[in-house]
């Protein structure tokens, strides 16, 4: 990961500690009315990371990201899908945030992104990294597209 990845995860790592004590302390003391302005902000900021997570791990995006000159076929493998599991996890905590149909369309998202790496490298057995690569980059990631429209509806009901 470059430098700059690293500073924007800990900026969202921070602002969601900050988020999150600010939601816990104010809301015992301002009432419902106050926590509902401090609420409203980490739900805006919820739907932002979900679809931040669903734009990094599109295939074209996430090989740009991921691949390195001189990697190993399997390391790539490895690279690719530990980065989708890592960005996962790195956003659980969103789930508080949406719907169980939204948390639902950004898991289906993932398994299915997931799905298409490991198939591609399964089709392709004799493939080199570079070329799985740029074949991993082609793949459509029409259901990425998808939840992004779910989470946009949620977001403008809310």
């Amino acid at each position: 990961m470059t430098p700059s990845t690293w500073v924007l995860i800990g900026l969202i790592s921070l602002m969601t500690i900050v988020g999150f004590f600010f939601l816990f302390t104010g809301s015992k003391k301002v009432g419902k009315k106050g926590s509902q302005s401090v609420v409203v902000p980490l739900m805006v900021q919820a739907f932002e990371r979900l679809v931040l997570y669903l734009e990094r791990i599109r295939c074209s995006v996430l090989v740009k990201r991921v691949f390195m000159p001189g990697m190993s076929r399997s390391d790539l493998q490895f690279a690719l899908i530990q980065n989708v599991q890592d960005e996962f996890e790195h956003n659980l905590a969103q789930r508080l945030y949406v719907s169980e149909e939204v948390w639902m369309m950004i898991v289906l998202t993932k398994d299915n992104v997931l799905k298409s790496i490991n198939e591609a490298f399964a089709a392709n057995p004799d493939a080199d990294a570079a070329t799985m690569a740029q074949t991993i980059a082609l793949i459509p990631n029409s259901l990425i597209d998808m939840a992004i429209i779910v989470i946009k509806k949620e977001f403008n009901n809310f």
